[in-house]
C-alpha cells in the first residue's frame, strides 16, 4: 500500500473516531439534560395539579371534577402516566398513554434510553389522611428533541468532517505529490534520463528534499557526459587519424578482420590500396605543411568520390601510413569497381594537372586492387593487393587489379535472381546462440541462408542484402522473414533474434507494417529481439526511435548491433534505450592482446550498464577473446567459440 493511501486512511480514521466521539457526547449530554427537564416538568405539573384539585378531594361527589382536572392536564400529551390513591394507597383515577414513537428509531432509542422520574405530592383536605398524585413525564417529547438534536449535530459534525477531511488531503497531496515527483525521478535517472522537478515545494523539508534530488541528477547527468565525451575523445585518439579524420591502421585491422571473420554474413568485396606518389619528395623539398596538404587533398578526392553513389554505402577509408590508405569495397562487383578506380585516378589527375610545376610529374597516386571474401586471411587480401600496388607503379593508368580478382553479377542479374527468390520463398534458417558467463543461452540470433536458384550454391548472405538494399527489395525479404519466424512461434524455447536490414527502416511504412503484424500477434512477442543495425539508427534517427518504442509496448526486445562503429551512436542510444547493445565484432578480434581495443570496451560496457542496458559481444573466435571480454564485464557471448550456427 503506498504511502500516500496510508495517510489518507489513517487520518480519516482519526476524523471518524473524533466525529463518532464527539456526536456520542453530544447526544449523551443532551440526553441526561432532557432527563432532568422531564424530571423537573414533572414534579412542577404534579404541584400544581394537586393545589387545583385540593378542595375537591375530601367529597366523593366531586371526583368527576377531579378526573376532568386531571383530563385536561392529561390530554396534552407531555405524560405517560397520572394515578390519584387514597390514604390507603388504592388507585382512585388512574390515566396511562402508550409508549409508542412513531419518528425516532428504535436503535436509537435502545442506545440512548430515556428514564423520567415520577413525581407525586400529598394533597390533604382537613385533618383527613392525604391522598397521593403521582405523574410521570412521557418520554416521547424527549426522544423527539433528542433525536432532533442528534440529527443536526450529525449534519454540523459531518460537514466539519468533510471541511478537515478536505483539508487534510489538500495537506497530504502538497506532502507526497513532491515525493511522487522525486520517486519518478529516481526512476528516470536509473534509466539513463537526468530529469529536473521544476515545481519546488513551499515546505522546507520538502524543499530541502527535491533540490536534493535535482543536484543530484544534475550531477548524474555531468558524470555521464564525461564519461560519454571521453570514449569519444578516446575513440577517436585510438582509431582516429589526427590529421585526415580517417579511421587509422588499427581501426582498419580491427574492421577488416572482423569483415572477414563473419562467416554468416559471407561478405565479399575489394580492397583497394591507394598510396601517394610523392609524399616524401614534396616533404623533403617543400616542407611537412606542404605535405599534409597533400595529404588533406587526397583524401577530400577520395571522400567525395566514395560519398557519390549508394552503392558505396557501406565503403570505409582508412590511412594506413603516412602516404598509405586503404578502402574496403564491400559487397560490390567487379564492374562498379573499376569504374570506381578511373573515376579516382581521374580527379587524382586533374588535381596534379592544376599545379604549375613538376611536383605529380609521377602520378598524384597509385591504387592496386584485389578482391577479398571470408575464405581469405588478412594478410592474403594485403599480398595481393600490394602485388597490384607494384603492378599500378609500373603502368601509365595508375591503378591496376591483382592477378585472378573475381568477377561477380552485376546488378541486372542479381535482381533476377532476388525476385526470383521471392517468389519461391525457399531459404534455411540458422540459429546462433549467445550464452552468458555460465554458459546458459539466453537467446539465439537467427541466420538466413539462400541458395542459387538454379546452381544450388549458397549465395553469400551480406552480397544478397547489399544488391537488395540497391534494387528496393530489402523490405520485402524482411516482410517474409518476420513471417516466416512468426509462423513458427508456437514452437520456440528460447527468444530468438531477427535482423532488420537499413533499408527496411528508411521507410515508416515498414514500421507500421511490423507493428501492425506483431499487434495480431502480441501473445508471442516477449519470444521476439529485434536487432537494429548502429547505422540505421544514425540514419533513420526518427523511424527507429518510433519503432523501438512500439515494440517495447508490444513485449518485444531491441538490440543495437554494430555499437561503437561510431561516435555519433552515443548521443542517440538515450533515444532508443534498447535492452542490449552488441559490441561491433572488430573490437573482439584483438581484445586479448590490445590495451586500446580493453580501454574502449570497458568504456562502453560503463555506458550501457548505465543505462541499464546489457551487453552482448560478437564474433568471438578463442578462448583468450571470451576470457578478456568476461574481465571487462560483458554480459552476454556469441561467436564460433560459443557455439555454431545450427540450422533451425
Amino acid at each position: 500500500m503506498s504511502l500516500s493511501r496510508q495517510l489518507y486512511l489513517g487520518l480519516t480514521l482519526v476524523l471518524a473516531l473524533v466525529f463518532l466521539g464527539s456526536l456520542w457526547i453530544n447526544v449523551d449530554n443532551t440526553r441526561h439534560y432532557i432527563d432532568s427537564q422531564l424530571s423537573s416538568h414533572a414534579k412542577d405539573t404534579a404541584t400544581s395539579l394537586g393545589l387545583s384539585i385540593k378542595p375537591f378531594i375530601g367529597n366523593p361527589d366531586d371526583l368527576p371534577m377531579v378526573d376532568g382536572m386531571m383530563s385536561a392536564i392529561f390530554d396534552s400529551g407531555y405524560y405517560q402516566s397520572m394515578l390519584l390513591k387514597n390514604s390507603k394507597g388504592e388507585v382512585i383515577l388512574s390515566k396511562n398513554n402508550p409508549m409508542t414513537f412513531e419518528s425516532v428509531p428504535s436503535w436509537f432509542v435502545s442506545l440512548f434510553p430515556l428514564s423520567p422520574p415520577t413525581s407525586s405530592t400529598e394533597v390533604h383536605d382537613g385533618w383527613v389522611k392525604p391522598s397521593t398524585l403521582e405523574i410521570t413525564s412521557h418520554p416521547g417529547i424527549g426522544y423527539e428533541q433528542l433525536w432532533q438534536s442528534a440529527v443536526k449535530s450529525t449534519g454540523m459534525i459531518l460537514v466539519l468532517f468533510l471541511i478537515a477531511g478536505t483539508l487534510v488531503s489538500l495537506v497530504l497531496k502538497t506532502i507526497t505529490t513532491p515525493i511522487k515527483k522525486a520517486a519518478k525521478q529516481a526512476d528516470e535517472i536509473c534509466q539513463g534520463n537526468f530529469i529536473q522537478v521544476n515545481e519546488i515545494p513551499k515546505p522546507i523539508e520538502l524543499n530541502l528534499f527535491v533540490n536534493a534530488m535535482n543536484r543530484m541528477s544534475r550531477i548524474l547527468q555531468t558524470l555521464f557526459n564525461e564519461l560519454t565525451k571521453q570514449t569519444e575523445n578516446y575513440q577517436k585518439v585510438a582509431y582516429i587519424d589526427e590529421l585526415t579524420l580517417l579511421a587509422n591502421r588499427r581501426s582498419f585491422n580491427n574492421q577488416f578482420e572482423a569483415l572477414l571473420i563473419n562467416k554468416e554474413q559471407s561478405t565479399t568485396g575489394f580492397l583497394m590500396i591507394i598510396r601517394l606518389s610523392n609524399l616524401d619528395s614534396i616533404n623533403k623539398e617543400n616542407g611537412y605543411t606542404a605535405g599534409d596538404e597533400y595529404v588533406k587533398t587526397a583524401v577530400s578526392l577520395i571522400n567525395g568520390t566514395l560519398n557519390y553513389s549508394k552503392l558505396l554505402s557501406k565503403s570505409n577509408a582508412y590511412r594506413l601510413a603516412g602516404a598509405d590508405f586503404a578502402v574496403t569495397l564491400p559487397d560490390i562487383d567487379k564492374e562498379n569497381c573499376h569504374h570506381l578506380a578511373v573515376e579516382l585516378m581521374l580527379k587524382f589527375n586533374q588535381a596534379a594537372s592544376q599545379v604549375e610545376d613538376n611536383t605529380y610529374m609521377n602520378h598524384f597516386a597509385h591504387i592496386g586492387i584485389t578482391d577479398f571474401s571470408t575464405e581469405n586471411s588478412m594478410a592474403e587480401v594485403l599480398m595481393k593487393a600490394d602485388t597490384a600496388l607494384m603492378m599500378a607503379s609500373s603502368t601509365k593508368q595508375g591503378w591496376e587489379f591483382a592477378p585472378n580478382s573475381v568477377m561477380q553479377h552485376g546488378n541486372t542479374l542479381w535482381k533476377a535472381e532476388l525476385e526470383q527468390l521471392l517468389a519461391n520463398k525457399e531459404f534455411s534458417f540458422f540459429a546462433q546462440n549467445i550464452k552468458n558467463s555460465a554458459s546458459e543461452v539466453i537467446h539465439q540470433e537467427l541466420y538466413v541462408r539462400f541458395n542459387h536458384t538454379e546452381t544450388g550454391d549458397l549465395i553469400p548472405t551480406g552480397s544478397l542484402m547489399a544488391v537488395a538494399q540497391r534494387v528496393n527489395l530489402a523490405h520485402e525479404f524482411d516482410k517474409l522473414v518476420i513471417n516466416t519466424v512468426i509462423q513458427k512461434a508456437a514452437a520456440l524455447t528460447v527468444p530468438v533474434a531477427i535482423n532488420i536490414n537499413s533499408a527496411s527502416l528508411a521507410h515508416l511504412s515498414f514500421c507500421q507494417w511490423l507493428i501492425d503484424t506483431l499487434t495480431e500477434n502480441q501473445p508471442h512477442c516477449e519470444l521476439f529481439i529485434f536487432e537494429i543495425n548502429e547505422q540505421s539508427l544514425i540514419q533513420h534517427a526518427n523511424n527507429v526511435c518510433y519503432l523501438s518504442k512500439q515494440l517495447k509496448l508490444l513485449g518485444c526486445k531491441v538490440t543495437l548491433e554494430h555499437f561503437g562503429a561510431s561516435t555519433s551512436s552515443f548521443t542517440q542510444l538515450m533515444k532508443v534505450k534498447p535492452d542490449y547493445v552488441k559490441i561491433d565484432g572488430s573490437y573482439s578480434q584483438q581484445i586479448d592482446s590490445s590495451p586500446e581495443n580493453q580501454l574502449f570496451v570497458q568504456s562502453l560496457v560503463n555506458i550501457a550498464h548505465s543505462l541499464q542496458i546489457e551487453v552482448i559481444a560478437e564474433l568471438i573466435e578463442n578462448e583468450a577473446q571470451e576470457s578478456q571480454l568476461q574481465k571487462l564485464f560483458v554480459d552476454y557471448f556469441q561467436g564460433y567459440f560459443i557455439d555454431k550456427p545450427l540450422q533451425w
